[in-house]
């Protein structure tokens, strides 16, 4: 019985004692479980008002109180989708922060949760043609980019560990605000963690490129060409020969004096 999970012991307990006739001590340890996910949802800034248990249903609202989170959030995901069809951006984005807030430790809810409402519902916006015009299309897309990028955000606190929530904001800095600065500061971010991508390092030096800093991309390049080992500065690769191409370039473009170059010649 120990290696059961928590809920199914005490289902078992709640079970022997009704049997029994000992309901009440039973009783006490369940509403104290339940008073202690209200404690956690409320750390995680979800407040289970009546407004909230209105709208989950009895069900729902017993089964997050229950500490089954989890299911909980997997089964309102499918409303978010259900709402992404219906172009429901708004009830969407009540979806998402629902499920961020019932799962903070869960990346994947961040994850498509921040690329739903700062691609999805952004572009969406964008297409609206009961929009009067073109400048209040742009407005309701940029306020989903930020929404979105919000969302992204408040992932990489609760989840600093998980590159792709870096990479993921890097990626909306690029393509959607043109930022291409902050873009480079989360790439870098994101090619610092275990697991990421080895072809993210070489986004920031891309990224300063495409902002005109000139001086920070090749400052980047350099750091990537210097981690080289000897061995694969001698190789025959296409990453490689980029890597020396840019370097070459640049402290062509920046006057850089010969006896601090890598390639003074």
């Amino acid at each position: 019985m120990n290696g059961l999970p928590l809920n199914l012991r005490l289902r078992r307990a709640m079970l022997i004692a009704l049997l029994l006739g000992l309901w009440a001590p039973v009783k006490i340890v369940w509403e104290q479980q339940i008073a202690r996910e209200q404690d956690n949802l409320r750390y995680h800034g979800l407040v289970m008002n009546r407004q909230m248990r209105d709208e989950l249903g009895q069900g729902l609202t017993i089964g997050i109180l229950s500490g089954m989170r989890s299911v909980v959030a997997d089964f309102i995901w499918l409303e978010v989708t259900t709402a992404w069809e219906n172009q429901e951006w708004f009830r969407m984005g009540g979806l998402v922060n629902l499920c961020t807030s019932l799962q903070p430790r869960a990346p994947v809810f961040w994850d498509m949760g921040g690329w739903q409402l700062a691609w999805n519902a952004s572009v969406g916006a964008e297409r609206d043609v009961t929009q009067p015009n073109e400048l209040r299309r742009l407005k309701a897309a940029r306020f989903w980019i930020d929404k979105g990028l919000d969302v992204y955000k408040r992932g990489i606190e609760n989840n600093p560990e998980y590159w792709r929530l870096w990479s993921d904001t890097g990626l909306l800095y690029q393509q959607r605000l043109k930022d291409y600065k902050n873009a480079a500061y989360y790439y870098q971010r994101a090619s610092e963690l275990p697991n990421a991508p080895v072809y993210l390092e070489r986004f920031p030096a891309i990224m300063y490129g495409l902002a005109g800093d000139d001086q920070g991309a090749y400052e980047a390049w350099r750091a990537l060409w210097e981690k080289l080992t000897p061995a694969q500065r001698e190789m025959k690769e296409h990453w490689k020969e980029k890597i020396e191409s840019n370097i070459r370039r640049l402290e062509q473009k920046l006057s850089v004096p010969k006896e601090k170059r890598v390639f003074p010649n």
